[in-house]
């Protein structure tokens, strides 16, 4: 969607572009806290103590990389990589409300 409004209305690169890199830093985060929640899955099935939690402060990291990009290397807008980073966990809230639903 970013890189077809990109395409379209190269006026608004900097909110595309921040939308974008947000979008991406989202995404990473989400498959980090994937890749954690599988690995903890794996760790309590084994009847291991489990040492670690969710990795917050990883995926935190990951966001603020993200806007620390945009924002001061890239020049591009705040709110739309901010809002780019909303996309993937609102993503997954919506699919798996409407996954409850129908069952």
């Amino acid at each position: 969607m970013g890189c077809l409004g990109w395409a379209v209305w190269p006026d608004y690169k900097a909110f595309f572009g921040g939308f974008m890199l947000g979008a991406i830093g989202s995404l990473m985060g989400s498959w980090h806290l994937a890749w954690k929640t599988s690995r903890l899955g794996d760790v309590i099935t084994t009847g291991r103590k489990a040492r670690s939690g969710f990795g917050f402060l990883t995926r935190a990291a990951l966001a603020l990389l993200a806007v620390v990009v945009s924002v001061r290397y890239m020049e591009f807008n705040l709110a739309a990589t901010v809002t780019g980073l909303i996309v993937a966990p609102l993503a997954t809230l919506l699919l798996s409300l409407f996954a409850r639903r129908r069952s």
